[in-house]
């Protein structure tokens, strides 16, 4: 789940953050009466400590993660619905769970790529790989935000509790930049920490995030709002409750042309 460029910057050049929260710049997400929307926290850690952080956790990642994150990854996986002979990217591919399962759908004739900012978690990655003996799928150390390939090189992303990562003014540049690398015809599907609601988990981990932003530094977003944005159009969408954290899945393709940077003010 280890992506890049995690941004401290609030737009205006002076080096600090105006504020700790951005609220979503979509009236949906405004008027929404069943699920009020709350501030979007900001994200003030630079690359390389997240970089030096998911090295040292890649050897236990799975243990300490995986029971959260795998029946949510499973099920974007199934909604992306990857074909035998298909080129995809996995964006953040951590311990390469998603990546193995990706380089068995496309089979011999596909290609499954694996990027991940974390060497640590590349190793990882390629030993997966090596031990299922799927010779399709390949990894990349590389940063999300600024991916080593060509226009169009990929006909499906999967990106999986990665995009949060991404301070908000980020959130912009870094769906443009996989739009770039996804065929017009292609389809994205991002699994992601949701912002719609409020319970006491939430909160609960808002809380702890602030105390302590190295250990728990996903933070909730509104992932429908922020595609759009973006430009993508939504295909599909489905909301989890995991351990009573909400979580959005959504399968999307290009759309229209990016409306903003997904940001407004505090």
């Amino acid at each position: 789940m280890t992506g890049g460029s995690m941004i401290d910057d609030d737009g205006n050049g002076d080096g600090d953050d105006d504020a700790d929260t951005d609220r979503p710049t979509d009236p949906r997400a405004r008027d929404d009466p069943l699920q009020p929307p709350g501030p979007i926290a900001r994200v003030r850690r630079p690359t390389t400590a997240a970089r030096d952080w998911y090295d040292f956790l890649s050897g236990r990642y799975d243990a300490l993660a995986d029971p959260f994150e795998a029946e949510a990854r499973a099920t974007g996986l199934e909604i992306l619905d990857v074909q035998p002979g298909e080129r995809v990217l996995d964006i953040g591919c951590g311990t390469g769970r998603a990546l193995v399962d990706l380089a068995d759908a496309v089979g011999p004739t596909g290609t499954a790529v694996g990027i991940d900012v974390a060497d640590g978690m590349c190793r990882v990655s390629s030993r997966a790989l090596s031990e299922a003996g799927l010779e399709s799928g390949v990894v990349v150390a590389g940063d999300a935000a600024t991916l080593p390939f060509r226009d169009d090189a990929f006909d499906a992303l999967f990106s999986s509790f990665v995009l949060e990562l991404f301070d908000t003014p980020a959130l912009g540049p870094v769906l443009e930049e996989w739009r770039r690398v996804l065929d017009p015809d292609g389809r994205l599907c991002v699994v992601s920490l949701s912002r719609r609601g409020d319970g006491p988990i939430v909160r609960l981990y808002e809380t702890v995030r602030k105390l302590a932003p190295t250990y728990a530094d996903c933070r909730p977003i509104y992932l429908r709002e922020t595609l759009l944005e973006g430009g993508f159009q939504v295909l599909e969408a489905r909301s989890a409750s995991v351990w009573r954290f909400p979580v959005e899945i959504v399968c999307c393709r290009p759309g229209a042309t990016p409306l903003s940077a997904p940001r407004g003010p505090a």
